[in-house]
């Protein structure tokens, strides 16, 4: 089982409502997401199923919607049936706590997991994670996660810690 933690993609500065759960990706946005997809689909070199759980809010549902559509056509088992599901552990200033026990209850599952949420809390929860992660990170995420970025980590014993493997850092592509 491995785990990703992605941050949403690029999204405008307000959205037509004024409400910030409301703002969508931008078309440039759209596109870095696409493009963090089909690298996470190299990353994982498998068709093996990948359960994806976003924040409800319109950003990081859109992110969630368009890697689950990538990864569809490549030929992961289950994206072309499997919605993402919205989770409010993830919604932005999601708790900690909250973040912890939804990673805890997909890795019980044994299934690959991404969950795409918003920064900060996405950033709190990958050095909680992987506390060696908070000494030494790889620079992309010392200087905190990026739009897009997707950070894997694997399971390791004893259950509940976890060692971060991969950085897919949107910012050094090409």
């Amino acid at each position: 089982m491995r785990l990703y933690v992605m941050r949403h993609g690029p999204a405008e500065d307000r959205s037509a409502t004024g409400r910030d759960a409301d703002r969508m990706l931008t078309t440039e946005g759209r596109a870095r997401v696409q493009e963090v997809a089909l690298h996470l689909h190299r990353l994982r070199g498998t068709s093996a199923p990948l359960k994806i759980l976003s924040s409800p809010l319109t950003r990081a549902r859109q992110t969630a919607e368009i890697v689950a559509e990538v990864l569809g056509a490549a030929g992961v088992t289950g994206m072309g049936s499997s919605e993402p599901e919205h989770r409010a552990e993830l919604a932005l200033d999601a708790d900690l706590d909250g973040n912890l026990r939804l990673v805890a209850e997909a890795a019980s599952s044994g299934t690959d997991a991404l969950l795409v949420g918003h920064a900060p809390s996405v950033d709190h929860l990958i050095r909680a994670l992987a506390p060696g992660a908070g000494k030494n990170p790889p620079a992309a995420v010392a200087g905190g996660f990026c739009t897009a970025m997707v950070v894997a980590l694997s399971p390791l014993d004893p259950p509940g810690q976890w060692r971060m493997t991969d950085v897919l850092d949107p910012r050094t592509f090409r």
